[in-house]
């Protein structure tokens, strides 16, 4: 192998994954401008995908084989979609960020097992922080009137990122990398530190799944960190006791400055409760789509699904929970594809258990959370903002479990 030619992959690899943020940025400024633009950020992750495809042919045959693999099975989605309801155009886009997931993923992975590689958990981590800060001056833009508010009346922010709850979700993601990073690294105060700072922008943001998702990764980190032991219970009880307290006391105001306590009203009103002010009535978009899409299906329908286009000509909009969006449009193929990131990260994580317990006790609970995510909020396995994320995150854990009995010298 030329370890130079080599070099020069990962670093233009490196430079694609720096600039995904931005690209996604000035895409949706060009969008919000109603410029006569097409889609800058489409084909963008188009063309990284097919690179990333010849260096795993290149470098890591085995990894390429298994991309060729999940990549036929998509076309046998999309073929089947495109023959029985004449139409497939979403759903190539969803399949392309479905796979860029996968092949990033599987790159990393086959760099994981390299002696020495380019892509060390510090890189990882710090690729993560760079998708927050953008997100974070975008998040920052919106709050000041600079492109857009998360929801109407000028509450929350997402600057010019088009998808907000896609924005919700890598904040989260990359959050969690952040975190997990420094409570590997560094002590439980400097780990409450960037977390109160991080809590900040997810505050601004003010989406319910961000805000409750950042205070729980903060525990994960502090598991990660191994902070709980029996000596430290008493101080424990007291920070759980001041906390609950604080959000008490400075949570409510915030709520109601921002005008998030009557949004949140207004949708338990709406959708008669806890559960449907917590789904934004996605209880209902379900109902709909069962009835209309659902119990309509055949036997190919449940194996292929009837594609994105499909979805949308029945309903006008999907439902916005991603294992029956993904179910309905492309069927159970498609679901194992789309979910396999969290199912790999899942086994990595009872892996984690034998080497280090606090590890993957902490990754499983990342991974239930952010599933939890994807069926309360959406847009998370078929993200187009966040498919990279998603990678690096699965990733990240991967190469931690792969270099565990070396992990000090890395770090």
């Amino acid at each position: 192998m030329d370890m130079k030619l080599k070099r020069c992959v990962d670093l233009l690899l490196l430079s694609f994954l720096m600039a995904w943020p931005v690209v996604d940025t000035l895409n949706g400024y060009l969008y919000y401008q109603d410029m006569a633009w097409p889609s800058i950020s489409a084909p963008y992750k188009t063309l990284g995908f097919v690179a990333l495809l010849v260096v795993l042919m290149i470098y890591h045959v085995k990894q390429f084989l298994y991309a060729l693999l999940c990549a036929a099975l998509m076309a046998l989605c999309v073929f089947y979609q495109l023959v029985s309801y004449g139409q497939a155009v979403e759903s190539i886009t969803w399949a392309v960020r479905g796979l860029l997931t996968l092949v990033l993923l599987f790159y990393l992975m086959g760099e994981a097992k390299q002696a020495t590689s380019f892509w060390s958990l510090k890189k990882l981590a710090g690729l993560m922080f760079l998708y927050f800060f953008v997100m974070s001056v975008n998040v920052t833009l919106g709050v000041l009137g600079v492109g857009e508010s998360q929801y109407a009346g000028g509450i929350g922010g997402k600057g010019f990122i088009i998808a907000g709850n896609e924005m919700s979700y890598l904040m989260l993601a990359s959050a969690s990398i952040v975190l997990f990073r420094l409570a590997e690294t560094r002590g439980a105060a400097c780990l409450a530190f960037v977390f109160s700072v991080f809590l900040l922008f997810f505050l601004m943001k003010a989406t319910k799944v961000a805000m409750l998702g950042i205070c729980l990764v903060f525990v994960f980190a502090l598991i990660h960190n191994g902070y709980f032991k029996v000596s430290r219970l008493p101080t424990v009880y007291l920070i759980a006791l001041v906390g609950g307290a604080a959000v008490v006391v400075f949570g409510y105001p915030f709520l109601q400055s921002t005008g998030l306590w009557d949004r949140m009203l207004f949708l338990y009103t709406l959708h008669g409760g806890f559960w449907g002010a917590l789904l934004s009535g996605r209880l209902s978009f379900l109902g709909e789509a069962i009835e209309l899409i659902v119990v309509p299906f055949g036997f190919w329908d449940v194996l292929f699904g009837v594609g994105v286009d499909h979805l949308l000509a029945v309903r006008g909009s999907l439902v916005e929970i991603d294992v029956v969006d993904v179910f309905i449009t492309f069927g159970v193929m498609g679901g194992v594809l789309f979910y396999l990131p969290w199912l790999l990260g899942a086994v990595w994580s009872v892996q984690l258990l034998n080497q280090q317990p606090r590890y993957g006790i902490s990754f499983g609970l990342l991974i239930i959370t952010l599933i939890g995510v994807s069926l309360t909020a959406g847009h998370v396995v078929n993200s187009g903002i966040a498919s990279s994320a998603t990678a690096l995150l699965i990733g990240y854990l991967y190469r931690l479990k792969t270099r565990l009995p070396t992990f000090k010298e890395e770090a």
